[in-house]
């Protein structure tokens, strides 16, 4: 079993249970280039690398500008955009330290392009290694 040290709960009870389920989506471990705009107003922007992607979220190198859990960010995959929330940041000296969760505003604007989308599909749901 997981403990995600490092990782926020999801506030209130059964946090826990809320923290697995949401872990349930298939996930690939694959570190992929993509640029992150810290303030969607403005046109500054850093390269990033992915630990793993699913279809509606990330997990990514922290990168600069990304400050607080809530904060909406762009991610850019080769011409693709969207709009993604930060759900957590890693603590530091944790597993997950300078590492951040994103989760997808645009469900149906899905950035990863045709051959990752399918490895996606076949992906075996991935559970974080202790």
């Amino acid at each position: 079993m997981s403990t995600n040290q490092g990782v926020p709960a999801k506030a209130g009870v059964g946090a826990a249970v809320q923290a697995k389920d949401a872990r349930k989506e298939r996930r690939l471990p694959i570190a992929v280039r993509v640029r992150v705009f810290p303030d969607i107003e403005a046109s500054d922007s850093h390269l990033c690398v992915t630990y793993e992607i699913s279809t509606f979220g990330a997990r990514l190198v922290a990168p600069a500008g990304v400050k607080v859990e809530g904060q909406v960010v762009f991610l850019q995959r080769q011409s693709r955009r969207a709009r993604y929330k930060v759900i957590w940041i890693g603590k530091p000296g944790t597993k997950h330290a300078d590492q951040v969760g994103v989760e997808c505003l645009e469900p149906n604007n899905v950035i990863w392009e045709n051959d990752i989308r399918t490895r996606l599909q076949q992906a075996a749901f991935v559970e974080d290694a202790e």
